[in-house]
């Protein structure tokens, strides 16, 4: 059903040996790395430490292997309780003398289910250095890196990036827990794994719920996702939604040209500025925290025995 030409393949920092990278070589064209920092200290309040080893010794790992993959990705966090600029500035210029061609710059994301314990292990969460610690971050990749997306960043400019929902409206989600967006709707596979081994033997559907967007939801959608990968076409969505942008989300455009998002405002396209990016950041992570809670409640509906075993885990 599908021509599969680019696969990507998440990864720990403990993986990233020549030896065991090498069953992926040549079938994997981006690997990515759950790297979140360099710094120790952050390392240890993660839990990482230990587990994954330390900056020095991941920084090592990455020197010997990113010339592997077409893409190498090292997914890093900013905006802990605890960091500082120094902090984020020592994570950039590590970065930069990795050899990687691909970082993306997540701000800490907290889900309900596990806000209290994030905040016995590293801190209460604040957002109140979050536009400084990204305006670093973007400064100082610079122009080593360039944006792919609003957190997303590669040496010269291209290659892909996690959120494949920018590139591609409509997308279907295999295998449990996963998600749906086809036709103005969004769809939620069973996250229990008997469950869905069940439904798929019996030839059914691994759908257990369903929620169809309205227009102006969908509108909204569009908005966010061709934005936060740096430009929306605005003919394009005029065909999709039958009239402008500015006639469909009004409050929305108003707001964003009101905060200084838009670089570019014509009659054919928006692109945004630094700050706009940041703004895009803001609502992605709002987005993703959403999507958190949604899977949390298809958790919570697992029968006792295999939801203790899926937290535990």
């Amino acid at each position: 059903l599908f021509s599969i030409q680019d696969v990507s393949c998440e990864t720990n920092p403990d993986h990233l040996q020549p030896e065991m990278l090498q069953k992926l070589q040549g079938r994997v064209q981006r690997l990515s790395v759950g790297m979140q920092s360099f710094d120790n200290q952050l390392l240890a309040q993660m839990n990482r430490l230990e587990k994954y080893g330390t900056g020095e010794e991941n920084l090592q790992r990455l020197k010997e292997v990113h010339a592997m993959f077409p893409t190498l990705n090292v997914d890093m966090i900013f905006n802990f309780p605890s960091q500082t600029e120094a902090m984020v500035q020592k994570d950039v210029e590590t970065l930069l003398e990795s050899g990687v061609n691909q970082v993306t710059f997540y701000p800490l994301m907290t889900a309900p289910s596990v806000s209290r314990s994030l905040s016995l292990n590293i801190g209460s969460v604040t957002h109140n250095n979050e536009y400084l610690f990204y305006r670093l971050i973007d400064e100082k990749l610079r122009p080593t890196f360039q944006p792919v997306s609003a957190w997303c960043y590669s040496r010269g400019g291209s290659g892909m990036i996690d959120e494949y929902i920018v590139d591609h409206e409509e997308y279907i989600g295999l295998g449990s827990g996963s998600f749906s967006y086809i036709d103005g709707s969004l769809y939620v596979n069973t996250f229990s794994l008997k469950e869905y081994a069940r439904r798929i033997e019996e030839g059914q559907f691994s759908v257990i719920k369903f929620r169809r967007f309205s227009k102006h939801e969908r509108m909204r959608y569009r908005f966010l996702m061709d934005l936060f990968g740096g430009e929306l076409d605005k003919q394009q969505f005029r065909q999709s939604f039958g009239f402008s942008i500015d006639a469909g989300l009004p409050v929305e455009m108003s707001f964003m040209r009101l905060s200084g998002a838009f670089a570019d405002d014509n009659a054919a396209r928006l692109t945004l500025t630094p700050k706009g990016r940041y703004l895009l950041v803001v609502m992605m992570r709002e987005f993703f925290s959403r999507m958190d809670k949604v899977r949390e409640q298809a958790r919570m509906a697992l029968e006792p025995a295999e939801k203790a075993e899926l937290l535990a885990a």
